[in-house]
């Protein structure tokens, strides 16, 4: 876990890591969401009501979004952040198991006076496909 602090994170600094979308994961967000929708569980519904545009079930896009949770929290800013808002979030492509995605983070502005960072943000699949973007408003606790 990373511990940049206002001090220490500047305009231009980027993180990285990558995670391997798993069954198991789908399962326990779909517990924690109360998301039952066969979109998300079905592969033969996700294929005929995509009309042919998905080649299985899709990974919830929240489940996705919450890299981002982990790319503030462990790597950028890391120990001292906490998440103020989403300025911006789309989701460009679908996500399934097995998917390996890397989650990017630059940090595009830093206020002092406020404790507060933008990052741009996104997410990109084994193929390097942009699946989600987005930016995102940081405070620094320390």
């Amino acid at each position: 876990m990373n511990e940049y602090t206002i001090f220490t994170i500047n305009i231009g600094m980027k993180e990285s890591f990558s995670k391997r979308i798993t069954k198991e994961m789908e399962d326990s967000f779909r517990v924690i969401s109360g998301d039952e929708n066969p979109l998300h569980q079905d592969d033969l519904f996700a294929q005929e009501t995509g009309l042919g545009k998905f080649k299985s079930h899709v990974t919830f896009g929240m489940l996705t979004a919450s890299l981002y949770s982990t790319m503030a929290g462990m790597y950028l800013p890391g120990k001292y952040s906490l998440i103020h808002s989403f300025e911006e979030l789309s989701f460009k492509k679908p996500v399934y198991v097995g998917d390996m995605l890397t989650t990017f983070g630059e940090v595009i502005e830093k206020n002092a006076n406020l404790n507060l960072i933008r990052l741009k943000i996104s997410i990109r699949n084994q193929k390097g496909e942009l699946v989600s973007k987005g930016k995102m408003k940081i405070l620094l606790l320390k």
